[in-house]
Order: C-alpha cells, then structure tokens, then sequence
C-alpha cells in the first residue's frame, strides 16, 4: 500500500503516513493504482489552494486537512499517466494552470511513485533537455550562425521554455521544431490547453514570421547534422496549415537541400486542401491531433473557428489516400478518454488508418476537474488500463506509442 502525500504552503512535500494514497478516474476516488518509481525527469508541483484528499483505514476518501494542499507529477515522454490527483476543489480559486497532473504516492521508503505506465522504454532518448552540454552547444551554435532568427527563437525556446523539440536542434538528435508564428484556429476553454504537456510549457509563440530560405537553413543544418526529423506544428505553434504556402515553399526548398530525414506535421486538420497540398510539396509524415473522436465532445473542447470536426476527418483521409505516413495524436484525460462512447469512436476512427500507422498517447494538460464539466459524462469512465486494453485489442493493426518516429512514405 502507498501512503498520501501532501504539500505545505512552501511547496515541501510531506507523507501523510495514517492514509493511504488516493486517485481519481474522473468520476470517483479509489486507491492509487498502475504505481512505478516516479520517472527521471518528472515534474513534482503543488495543487494551490486544492486540499489533498487521501484514504483512511477503511478506504473512505478524507480531506488531509488545511493547508495540506495537493501533489501532483508531470511525467515525462515516453510514460502516459492512469489516474489523476485526488483532492477537494475550491470554487473560489482560480482554475489550475493546465498541466497533465498524475496522481502520486509514497511507497514505504517515502520515495515517490506516480500513476502511470511506460509505453516506449526509450523515448527519454529524444529528450536532451537535461544534456549538461546543451547551453554550451547552443552558445556554439549561435556563434556559429548570429544571423539565423530560427535559431535564436530555438534557442530562447529551449533555455527558457525547456521545450524539447527545440533542444533537440542544438543536439543534433531526434526531432526538432521549426516555428513559423502561425495564427490559432481553435479556442479551447482556458481549463484546458491543447498540447502534450510533457513536451514543453508553451508560452511564447514565435515573434516573427520566418523566411522560407531561413526554415530551409535550419531544417538541413538539422537532418545534415545527425538529425532525424524537422516538424513543423509543435508545441506554442498556432495553426500550421495557416500557414501553408510558407511551409509549402520550404518543404521544396529543404527536399531541393537534403534527402534525408523525415519532414513531418503535426496539425488539428483543420483544412485538408491545404494539408493535400503540403502532402504533395513532399511531406513524409502527418500527426492529427485531437482530444476526442466524437464530433460533439471535439467541438466542445477544441472550439474549432473556421471548421468542424467533419473537416479533420476529411484531412485523415486526404493524407492516406496521398499515401503519406498518418498519425493520430490523441490527447489523453481519465474521466475521458476512457468513456465507453469516447474509446468507440477512437477506435472506430483508428480502425480508418493503414496498417503500422501510430496512435501516439499524451497527456491533456488540463484543470483535471473542471475539464470534465466541458464535456460532462453520461456514462462513468472505464479506466485508463481498460482503455489501453481495447487500444491494443482492436485497433492491434496500429502501433501505440508517444512519440512521432522517423517516417518515409508508404
């Protein structure tokens, strides 16, 4: 058994050893479950102004008491969170900032451990954030190159916002992003945010709108490099397919620099003639991100403005039948994802994708209450390993993984 953890007001963590630790599935609160050791690299943070709520000798759940405020962790790549934190909402508090909270424990040593499981044993590869030379190779880099504004966004990006993808280009490893200060074309409720939270905090969209010239220097210094991957659509990007002539004329230009590598986008779908038309340019590989694949809780959580969910399909379809490599990315929270009607539709639209096609698994950064109230069940959740389990089961024609790989065209 896992006993409860809790914070104080100065963000120390303490183990509440008279109850056990507490998760909830989205609809009730039960012991913590799918526990490992927490990951290398997690984010341990406090719920402010959330009291913790654990289990008491009989297994009812109790509030820790005042000030005792609740833990979560933010686990890294490569790891999909099972239950999310237990604790007593205020209505008067702010909503919490969106983050992919997983719910945490104490084991008996009083080492921490998380509601999660490892779906890639090696996805912690591509994350080079914690390089001890990575300050010095961007510091390099920009010697290297002071007049390169992809770069020096990267840079910024990296140093300031931890964002992987952005690290990666002064690696020299993986996937690297290439901003392009697209617009946004959804507007999701402010208890929510519509990206992987494990991959960066995304606060600063880029501040200039790139040249294709110099998105084609940094993308081929990039895969020449040792790189594997350029994307376009990561993290703090708007829209991408807002974008398309600027992506358009730079995918010509790095395939016109460099065969190598895999030229991918991740994108909400929002216009499959534009993605067609990308697709034709010569993009390798396209992640559709979504966080249901039911039209009525899509747009209830993305708020699409300017399209429907009826157009991302279209898109699904625009990129298989062009024969490039198609991924769906979806944005996973318990309490939601695993809703019978909500795995039924994923499935369903999973079972459209060409064999060896990637369901890529990440977290929802998300209030983990007061987003459910966006789309309010009608039905209580199946649990997340139940969810994994009919992932697996039916949709077995696909890989299931977190992280976009290196693809070419099928």
């Amino acid at each position: 058994m896992f006993s409860a953890v809790h914070s104080d007001r100065s963000g120390r963590i303490v183990v509440a050893a008279d109850y056990a630790a507490a998760m909830s599935d989205g609809s009730s609160i039960g012991p913590l479950a799918a526990a490992v050791p927490l990951p290398a690299g997690s984010d341990v943070v406090q719920l402010p102004g959330r009291t913790g709520i654990g289990l008491d000798r009989a297994g009812r759940p109790r509030e820790l008491g005042q000030g005792r405020w609740g833990v979560a962790a933010i686990v890294p790549i490569g790891y999909l969170r099972m239950g999310v934190p237990a604790y007593a909402d205020d209505p008067g508090q702010p909503p919490l900032r969106p983050r992919a909270y997983a719910a945490v424990g104490a084991d008996t040593n009083g080492e921490l451990v998380v509601s999660a499981v490892a779906l890639e044993s090696d996805a912690a590869a591509a994350d080079g954030r914690s390089a001890a030379d990575l300050v010095a190779r961007i510091t390099a880099t920009q010697r290297e190159h002071p007049s390169s504004r992809v770069l020096r966004q990267l840079a910024r990006c990296a140093k300031d916002y931890r964002c992987r993808a952005a690290a990666n280009a002064f690696l020299g490893r993986h996937d690297c992003a290439l901003p392009v200060a697209a617009p946004r074309n959804e507007r999701p409720p402010e208890v929510l945010a519509l990206h992987d939270d494990a991959d960066a905090a995304p606060t600063e969209p880029a501040a200039f709108r790139p040249t294709p010239e110099e998105l084609v220097d940094a993308a081929s210094r990039h895969l020449e490099g040792g790189g594997t991957v350029v994307a376009f659509g990561r993290a703090c990007e708007g829209e991408p397919l807002l974008a398309v002539r600027l992506i358009d004329d730079a995918i010509v230009g790095i395939r016109e620099r460099t065969r190598l590598g895999t030229i991918h986008l991740e994108t909400n779908g929002s216009l499959p003639i534009a993605l067609r038309r990308l697709c034709e340019a010569g993009l390798d590989s396209v992640a559709i991100r979504l966080a249901s694949a039911r039209a009525e809780t899509y747009e209830a959580i993305h708020r699409p403005d300017g399209f429907r969910f009826a157009d991302v399909r279209a898109s699904i379809a625009s990129v298989i039948s062009a024969r490039v490599s198609v991924a769906l990315r979806v944005l996973t929270l318990p309490g939601l994802t695993d809703r019978q009607r909500e795995l039924d539709a994923l499935i369903g639209l999973a079972g459209e994708l060409p064999a060896k096609s990637s369901l890529v698994l990440c977290g929802l950064a998300a209030d983990p209450q007061r987003s459910l109230r966006v789309a309010p069940a009608s039905e209580p959740a199946e649990g997340m390993e139940r969810m994994l389990d009919r992932l697996h089961t039916d949709a077995a024609h696909l890989r299931i993984v977190a992280l976009p790989r290196p693809l070419v065209r099928l």
